[in-house]
């Protein structure tokens, strides 16, 4: 999560950064930074819904292969191929 929030920052970055060759940013500002982040049961109820999500998505993902499959098969039976018609 820290690297996005880092990411989001980077515009900010970029602004006070100085050097002409090399940006640096100057130890001061990053005494100063302050990232709010959520406590760790907080973190662990992220994670569980995200788990979760997940375990939604395989599954979704998982019963669309399927359908995909008996529609194949529907198909199949619609339309066969020519030389299984004359047999």
């Amino acid at each position: 999560m820290t690297y996005y929030l880092l990411q989001e920052m980077k515009p900010i970055f970029e602004r006070i950064a100085t050097g002409s060759t090399i940006k640096t940013i100057g130890l001061p500002f990053f005494k100063e930074l302050r990232i709010a982040i959520p406590t760790l049961p907080e973190q662990q109820r992220i994670a569980d819904c995200l788990t979760s999500l997940d375990s939604l998505i395989t599954a979704a993902t998982q019963e669309l292969g399927t359908l995909k499959t008996h529609k194949k098969g529907l198909m199949q039976q619609l339309f066969p191929l020519a030389d299984a018609v004359a047999a």
